[in-house]
């Protein structure tokens, strides 16, 4: 029993040496744990401004996206585009330019359920940030990329009017820091989204007629028929810009051969109202316009058709008259001479005949028999 006391008390007199000795690596940890936290500490601030930089949409991809969208054929194909990019490969470039093609490509039944979409909404919340305060204007195209946002925003019902003073602020402001060096297609858009908010204090000289409407005066050559029909929706009704000056140049462009490409028959109707309203009688513009409206009277529903007959009324001109009378002549000067063309109209029985639709019938091909036991009888 002594020997094991003994024993134990050995062991017991180390022991105040093994906690003695423990703090000593206890004191020497924390150092190189300071360490290890505070030098990982710098890379991550450094890191930050890479991870922003990255967030710029290579060229490369850009066109791929652009590429997609022009050879899509319809507004479903051009949201598809949108659901496969926009999480990924957001760029407000690309996504300004889709958004404005659904507007382009639906009716309005079909629009408003696209204003419903997941990804039309989410995409919508991004073009107005990116407009507000998102776009730094440094960069080339910006104000143009603002206000094709705008144009898109307000084409589909996803943000009001007086909600986008503050982005067209920004990007008229550009536009004339840049003394209006930019497209037609632009300052007409320009036009149109500022036509409410003209009269206001802050924006009211720059829509005075010596600032925008003479920079689309002296640019009317490059104006093509969507512009022309922004330029004639800003003009109407009672906050329209009445610009007679700027009208005149609108009619004489309507004169020109094929200004009716890209419209929707939407864009004819709502024109032809336009100039109603503006009491235009020049027959010279009225006639194409009329002409293109009845040559797609199928896209036409019936309440537009009912309108635009009614506007042609109000002009004196009957919308079935709008075609040349029969053997009237026209002469036009070319690069070859003069070119006269004459009118004519259909005869019945002189109708071009659809294939298929023949008064004889025509005699069945001969019958080919494989069987050459039948065919010996």
């Amino acid at each position: 029993m002594l020997g094991i006391a003994s024993y134990d008390s050995d062991e017991e007199e180390p022991a105040p040496k093994a906690k003695a000795a423990a703090p000593k690596p206890a004191v020497q940890a924390p150092p190189p744990k300071r360490a290890r936290t505070e030098a990982p500490a710098v890379p991550k601030i450094a890191a930050a401004p890479k991870a922003a930089a990255s967030k710029k949409l290579p060229e490369q991809k850009m066109k791929e996206i652009r590429k997609e969208m022009s050879s899509a054929k319809s507004a479903t194909a051009v949201v598809q585009v949108i659901r496969r990019n926009l999480e990924e490969s957001w760029d407000v470039r690309w996504g300004a330019e889709a958004l404005y093609q659904v507007a382009k490509r639906s009716t309005a039944r079909t629009r408003q359920e696209w204003a419903e979409d997941r990804s039309i909404i989410k995409t919508g919340d991004k073009l107005r940030l990116e407009a507000e305060s998102g776009i730094s204007g440094q960069r080339e195209g910006d104000a143009d990329t603002i206000l094709l946002a705008l144009e898109a925003l307000r084409r589909m019902n996803l943000q009001e009017t007086a909600d986008q003073k503050v982005a067209l602020q920004r990007a008229i402001t550009l536009i004339a820091a840049n003394n209006w060096n930019h497209p037609a297609k632009s300052l007409a858009r320009c036009f149109w989204l500022g036509a409410p908010m003209s009269r206001e204090a802050e924006l009211k000289e720059y829509f005075d007629s010596k600032a925008l409407p003479a920079q689309i005066r002296a640019k009317q050559i490059d104006l093509d028929g969507p512009d022309l029909a922004l330029l004639l929706a800003a003009m109407r009704g009672e906050k329209g810009l009445k610009e007679p000056a700027l009208l005149s140049k609108v009619v004489i462009r309507l004169k020109d051969e094929g200004i009716h490409k890209g419209l929707s028959a939407t864009d004819l109707v709502e024109m032809a109202e336009a100039l109603s309203e503006a009491e235009v009688t020049d027959q010279a513009a009225l006639r194409p316009l009329g002409q293109e409206a009845l040559r797609r009277r199928g896209e036409l529903t019936p309440d537009e058709s009912h309108r635009i007959h009614t506007a042609y009324s109000a002009m004196k001109l009957p919308l079935p008259q709008v075609w040349d009378a029969a053997g009237s002549t026209k002469t036009k000067h070319s690069a070859v001479g003069k070119v006269t063309t004459q009118a004519f109209a259909l005869q019945e029985g002189h109708e071009k005949k659809r294939r298929g639709n023949n008064d004889i019938e025509r005699t069945s091909p001969p019958r080919v028999v494989r069987d050459m036991k039948m065919c010996s009888y």
